[in-house]
């Protein structure tokens, strides 16, 4: 076998994908929280999560919740408050890139989970603080992590430090992260790439998964 100077390679048998917070007001045009690096990552995630579903690899997706009451994120996320209720569970308004109405707390139908995938609720930047994803991914058997969604540097990189800290060993993929601008981006890959995971591309990361 050659040699490769690379930390750890992907495991199908022990791995699970994390999408982060692909949710409607997050990522539709129009939303509250609109992003367009969540928006522009929406063919790259959905590639990821084809190939995860397709080599029967366990898939868990975050979703961010405001409330039921003001809580500290708020302070700094304006469209949490009334009247946008961004991200508030039952709240539902019309967006034109889809043109119907749906709700914003929900994950966008181009992503939207299947029977036996896990969906986590929580209420910070972090997918791991205070919610069931450690014991969730545990049940799962998984001990390496391939991670997508929305968005780089917050929750992304809440959720990756988290990770890492129980132990799992983290495939970043670049080009399928939503962002708030490139420049967090750029700084939010070279932290990640530097100390917590390997930071792989749509390509290389399907590749190395043989698909």
């Amino acid at each position: 076998m050659a040699e490769t100077n690379l930390p750890f390679t992907l495991d199908l048998k022990k791995a699970a994908l994390v999408v982060v917070d692909m949710q409607n007001d997050f990522v539709r045009r129009g939303a509250p929280f609109f992003l367009q690096g969540c928006n522009e990552a929406i063919p790259n995630v959905q590639k990821v999560l084809h190939a995860c579903r397709k080599t029967k690899v366990p898939v868990v997706f975050l979703k961010f919740t405001a409330g039921p009451s003001e809580t500290l994120i708020w302070t700094w996320s304006k469209p949490l408050h009334p009247p946008d209720k961004a991200c508030w569970k039952n709240c539902s308004r019309f967006y034109e890139e889809i043109q119907r109405e749906a709700e914003g707390h929900d994950i966008i139908d181009e992503l939207y989970p299947v029977e036996g995938e896990g969906i986590v609720e929580k209420y910070s930047y972090g997918g791991f603080y205070e919610t069931n994803l450690h014991a969730i991914l545990q049940a799962r058997h998984a001990k390496q992590l391939i991670i997508v969604g929305c968005a780089a540097p917050f929750c992304i990189d809440d959720t990756v430090t988290g990770a890492f800290d129980r132990q799992y060993r983290n495939f970043v993929v670049s080009d399928a992260i939503g962002y708030f601008d490139k420049e967090f981006l750029a700084s939010s890959l070279r932290r990640i790439s530097m100390k917590y995971a390997r930071v792989v591309t749509t390509k290389e990361l399907l590749a190395e998964m043989g698909v």
